[in-house]
């Protein structure tokens, strides 16, 4: 190729990348002045570790490990630095915590083109194409892969910039193994490029633990376009070794540390076990397959809260037809392995994808967001069998089904991402297209209240009260409604029935513990704190129902020990609750001096001498208790 045709080519790839940029930036930006959902909450608004004020790097440091539950690479510290920064800049306003969201997307678009076309150029890959075809077939990949309605949860759902900031990571080291593997392949060094793909993903753990899937995707691309290939046969000899290698020691540390670390008959805070979880997975996959085929909002309701677990490989029937589906797939894959290497590498890719999210882990059943990678494997299986169609198909008929599969993909996201930046209107999208979801009809009742201003005879709040009843009695609710029934009628003056009290206690003595439960629970003790008038002895009977049937951490007794002596003054339940938090403190004992500190201070004094009597049997104080005033309590 001449320089002056070399540079042309240049130009217009930029030219291409810039116009993938600008649509997606187009696409989404309606999107941006919606508000915070779901999980936002608890990650952003109530972490009050995250809200730093500038953007002092010692600030940032702290901030960034403020993710629960926390761990090493499980901190995800570098997602959480970055929330850390948008709050610096600019609070609480969530327009420019999903504008970054935007961007981080915007540039895994411009990766999955260098990606898709790096991939292109591998010998073994697909059909012999001209450079034109190539850059045309990366870039409609790159643009349907950003425009999908399916990816609107994950670039407006704030919280998962952890799933899209790892992936930008993960898609950088995949390119970096693939030019590293091909220089092997063409007689080069690739070990510059291979090293680059080892730092990329260990900084991809910081933002999320998917990146530790970067392994397994470099092990589909060598079954299929790779094949462990290379010009020096040592080289190829050792890739062999390695891998083998690496797969029987992984699947050791699966079957031998990881099942047994994670199964169960039935997970802490959830209705279904282990063996349940994989039933239902055989069942999710297909409907997440659906979902990309079929981006219908019908389809895309983002809350799965109601996904009833498989109780067999019959109950439902639709749990063996997926699996056979699945089946189906992995037996095409490895069929077309060598005739179509694409095709079986986008199978794969889509198997990789959901490796850690549909296994045995106890994760939820369902979210969309964890297609944001897996979304590019169904690409990629299009986009072989696209290439390989003849030649009169190609020119005529092809280019035409392609521009229309774009521009309704572009225009169902634009009325998504409309959808998401109106917060009513989404409330309402949501109840309206999945009505069995108690999460998106607790979210429109809360709504409704917020719309209330206040105002104890406004419509509004029977509008909320009618939302929470019909929520809170939705099979396998949570009592997040029943709490929103509760501070909605507390809040405006009026009367709270006895029946809403009844039915929140008995979800908790009976009901599947969630997360949603105990925030719920606990958000009632705040509000408590901020002076709304609560029933103060169904309250306490709530929170005995929950210690009754599950462990927290220390500070959690502790919290309801200060609100039963404040609020509920009940001195028996203080007394449980202090003594809790400090045999909850063995792995803390710095926390349990804190307590009885703190107890000394607020003249709690008999409560105190509890406390440290039990901090002393149990190992974790030496000295003596600090003698209580006379007369004190």
């Amino acid at each position: 190729m001449l320089k002056g045709e070399h540079a042309v080519r240049r130009w217009q790839q930029w030219a291409g990348l810039s116009l993938i940029g600008l649509l997606v930036l187009a696409i989404y930006w309606p999107g941006l002045s919606g508000a915070f959902i779901f999980d936002d909450y608890s990650t952003i608004v109530e972490n009050s570790r995250l809200h730093v004020a500038t953007l002092q790097p010692s600030l940032i440091w702290h901030a960034a490990t403020s993710f629960d539950p926390g761990g090493t690479f499980g901190a995800r510290p570098l997602a959480m630095a970055t929330l850390a920064m948008n709050h610096a800049v600019g609070g609480l306003n969530p327009w420019g915590y999903k504008l970054v969201g935007l961007l981080i997307h915007a540039c895994n678009t411009a990766l999955v083109w260098v990606l898709i076309n790096t991939l292109l150029a591998a010998p073994a890959a697909t059909v012999v194409l001209k450079d034109r075809t190539r850059h045309g077939a990366a870039f409609a990949v790159a643009l349907l892969w950003a425009i999908h309605p399916i990816q609107v949860s994950s670039v407006l759902y704030v919280v998962q910039r952890m799933e899209t900031l790892a992936a930008t990571f993960m898609l950088a080291a995949m390119i970096c193994y693939l030019r590293g593997r091909l220089c092997q392949i063409r007689s080069g060094s690739g070990w510059p490029w291979l090293l680059a793909t080892v730092l990329l993903t260990l900084i991809g753990l910081l933002s999320k633990e998917t990146a530790v899937l970067v392994p397994v995707y470099a092990l589909a691309l060598e079954l299929t376009v790779l094949r462990f290939a290379a010009s020096n046969p040592s080289v190829a000899r050792r890739w062999r070794g390695l891998y083998s290698v690496a797969v029987i020691g992984g699947l050791v540390v699966f079957v031998a540390v990881v099942v047994p670390h994670y199964w169960s008959d039935h997970y802490l805070a959830r209705n279904f076990g282990t063996w349940e979880r994989l039933l239902t997975q055989l069942r999710v996959l297909p409907m997440y397959l659906l979902q990309i085929v079929l981006p219908t909002p019908g389809n895309l309701t983002f809350y799965y809260d109601n996904v009833v677990p498989s109780r067999g490989m019959l109950q439902p029937v639709s749990t063996l037809l997926g699996g056979l589906l699945l089946l189906g797939l992995l037996a095409t894959a490895i069929c077309t392995r060598r005739r179509a290497p694409l095709v079986a590498l986008g199978i794969l890719w889509f198997f990789v994808s959901h490796l850690l999210t549909s296994n045995v882990i106890a994760l939820e059943l369902a979210f969309e967001h964890r297609n944001y990678l897996a979304l590019l494997g169904v690409l990629l299986v299009a986009c072989d069998l696209v290439l390989r169609a003849p030649a009169a198909a190609r020119q005529r008929v092809l280019p035409a089904a392609v521009l229309a599969i774009l521009v309704g993909s572009a225009g169902l996201t634009l009325i998504r991402s409309a959808t998401w930046g109106d917060p009513l209107l989404l409330a309402t999208e949501l109840v309206v297209e999945n009505p069995g979801s108690a999460r998106a009809s607790a979210d429109l009742g809360a709504m409704y209240f917020g719309m209330s201003d206040g105002y104890a005879n406004s419509p509004f709040i029977d509008m909320a009260i009618g939302e929470f009843e019909r929520g809170s009695q939705l099979p396998g609710a949570s009592i997040i409604s029943d709490q929103g029934l509760i501070l909605t009628a507390a809040q405006s003056g009026r009367d709270v029935p006895s029946i809403w009290w009844d039915r929140l206690v008995s979800k908790v003595q009976t009901g599947t513990l969630s997360p949603e439960t105990t925030g719920a629970l606990f958000s009632l003790l705040e509000n408590r704190y901020k002076g709304v008038a609560l029933d103060d002895r169904r309250l306490a009977e709530a929170f005995r129902a929950l210690f009754k049937r599950t462990t927290l951490p220390p500070y959690s007794y502790a919290q309801v020990g200060d609100y039963a002596m404040l609020h509920a003054h009940d001195e028996g339940l203080a007394d449980e609750m202090f003594v809790q938090a400090i045999d909850n403190s063995v792995a803390d004992p710095g926390y349990a001096r804190k307590v009885i500190d703190a107890l000394n201070r607020k003249g709690w004094h008999r409560q105190a001498e509890l406390a440290h009597a039990r901090a002393r049997d149990l190992g974790l104080l030496a000295e003596p208790v600090a003698a209580a005033p006379a007369g004190a309590k």
